[in-house]
């Protein structure tokens, strides 16, 4: 995966309830579909509960998630592991920061 570190992604969610193939969710994110099962095995990814074993879709809504996971696989060097922490700190982090903008309005 060779990404440029002055690479921005803007990602604009149009259906909230549109989901991806595995195909078109490694298509779009450019990665290959053992390194997205191996996000599934480590709980970072999960298939839509309606798709079977087979064929596994993904929400549009994990797409700046895997983009995240990748950007901190080749910048960071991080192993599924440490993805699958730093991913949930930064949830973590995101739900402090929301909060706390509720209590200051």
């Amino acid at each position: 995966m060779s990404r440029s570190s002055e690479e921005t992604l803007v990602c604009q969610i149009i259906d909230e309830h549109a989901t991806l193939t595995l195909g078109e969710l490694c298509r779009s994110c450019g990665v290959p579909a053992e390194w997205v099962a191996r996000l599934v095995e480590e709980g970072v990814l999960e298939p839509t509960p309606e798709s079977p074993s087979t064929r596994w879709e993904f929400s549009v809504h994990y797409l700046p998630r895997v983009h995240r996971a990748a950007r901190l696989e080749h910048d960071l060097g991080l192993n599924m592991s440490g993805i699958a922490l730093t991913l949930e700190l930064m949830d973590e982090i995101r739900s402090l920061r929301r909060r706390l903008d509720a209590i200051d309005r």
